[in-house]
Parts: structure tokens; sequence; C-alpha cells
């Protein structure tokens, strides 16, 4: 009894400490060092559960840049598109200086008269249908350079004419013209002669030309294939090729006035307007 009464109070404070002292709990990661390892059936459990993350976790800031390696196909791509842009800004800039100390424009041609000496109809075979037609003509062109400080190269031209309009357009020859140089405020007329001789012509469009003819409403056209050069004193600097299209227009306008001419150059076409 001494005993039991000896020991009892000591019991009684040991477990009202322990019931009053706060229960501390365990920090995230916490793992203690002699727990047995946890068996699969503990793992197969805990598998649905979020897992922890490691023990000694390394912020990221920690770890150290990696360095980017450049290969050489980069490089080399790097270093041809820096040359392009360098070449490009290059000639923008020599195209602009040109243009603006000598003020390029292009030559002024125009169709200023067109005769016919000759223009007979020989009949044919009466069961064929088709006439022969045999005809001499001239065609004036005028050239105009007006730059003051630029010259003109024109090679060896191959020049067509054409009369009529539509579905009556009949040729009257081609020739070639020999090329020549246009100095600075020069104007310069090339005379084209062309013929033909015993051409196929059915009855519908001899009648239309014959009657065109005196009256003067023959529709004219000229075209040629050339090429154009610019030079600057006697340097070339540039040559292009070139399809002047001069004329469409009846005898009776071209004798009061010269005919505007369209220029083809590089798949664009350019005006030439009458000043």
């Amino acid at each position: 009894e001494k005993n039991r009464d000896h020991t009892s109070p000591t019991h009684s404070m040991a477990a009202a400490e322990m019931f009053l002292k706060p229960v501390l709990q365990k920090p995230p990661g916490y793992h203690e060092l002699h727990a047995p390892p946890e068996t699969p059936n503990a793992l197969s459990s805990s598998s649905t559960l979020r897992r922890r993350p490691p023990k000694y976790m390394i912020p990221p800031s920690f770890y150290p840049d990696k360095k980017k390696k450049w290969s050489r196909c980069r490089v080399f791509c790097c270093c041809f598109c820096i040359t392009v842009a360098i070449f490009i800004l290059l000639l923008i800039i020599a195209v602009s200086v040109f243009f603006l100390w000598y003020s390029p424009r292009l030559p002024v041609v125009r169709l200023a008269s067109f005769r016919v000496s000759n223009f007979n109809f020989s009949n044919g075979k009466p069961r064929d249908g088709l006439s022969h037609l045999t005809a001499d003509a001239s065609a004036r062109l005028d050239f105009r350079n007006p730059n003051g400080k630029l010259r003109y190269y024109y090679g060896d031209a191959d020049v067509a004419v054409i009369v009529g309009d539509g579905d009556y357009e009949t040729s009257l020859g081609s020739t070639k013209v020999k090329g020549f140089v246009q100095k600075p405020g020069n104007r310069t007329v090339v005379i084209v002669p062309v013929k033909v001789k015993r051409e196929e012509v059915d009855d519908p469009t001899v009648k239309l030309l014959r009657a065109e003819m005196k009256s003067k409403k023959l529709v004219v056209k000229v075209t040629a294939k050339t090429k154009l050069g610019l030079a600057v004193g006697r340097r070339k600097i540039l040559t292009v090729g070139i399809t002047l299209r001069c004329g469409g227009v009846t005898l009776q306008n071209l004798d009061k006035q010269m005919a505007k001419c369209t220029i083809k150059m590089l798949k664009w076409y350019v005006q030439l307007l009458l000043p």
C-alpha cells in the first residue's frame, strides 16, 4: 500500500504532463534514419498519394547556365544574310545617287508618217477565192533622247509592218534596220522600207483594204524588236531588250499628227505620250 501510494502520484503527474504537452508535427520531407523500409503493400497503397520531394532539393537558380554552342551552318547563314543585306543597301545607295545626279528618262519614240507607193491586188484562181497582194511602203520613226548627260545605244532592229484591224490584218513585210547611237538631247529619224510580193489575201479582206486605202481609213501598225543600251559618256552601264509598238491609227489621223509608241521592257509596259 505504501508503494502504491508512492508511485501513483508520479504516474499521475507524468500522464498529466503528456496530456498537456503539445505534439510536434514532422516537417515535410522528414525521414527517420532507422525507420524500416516500406513494404510493397504500403507502396501500392500510397502510390495514389502525391510523391514527396527529395530530401535535398537545390533551387534552379543554383544551377550553372549552359553555354549555347553555335553550329557552323548557323554561323554561315548569319554571315550570308549580313553580306546580302550590305550588298542590297549599297546597291540602293548607288542607284539613288545615280538617279539624283543624272535624272534618267526613257526615250521618246513616235511614228511620224507612213507612205504607200504601190498597193495592188492580182486575181488568183477563181475557185480559191484568194488574191495576191504586191505593195511597197515606208514608215518613218522619230527617236528623241530627252536626257542631257546620258546616251542611248540601239541595236539592230527587226521591224514588221501590218495594215488592217482585227480579223483583216495583213502583213506588208518585215525588214532589218541597222542600230545607231543617240547622243544626249539628240533627235534621230529612221526610215523603214518594207515590201511584199504576191501575198495571198482572201476576197473579203481585199475589198475592205481597197476601200480603206481610198478613204485613208486604213489602220497601220509598226512593231520593232531591238536592244536598248544606256551609257554614261562612252561606257555602257545597262542593256535590255525592248519591243516597240507604234501606230494603231489610220492614215488620215497620221497625216495630222504623229502616233504615240509603247515600249515593252522587262515585261513592263511604259507608255510614251506626246508632250
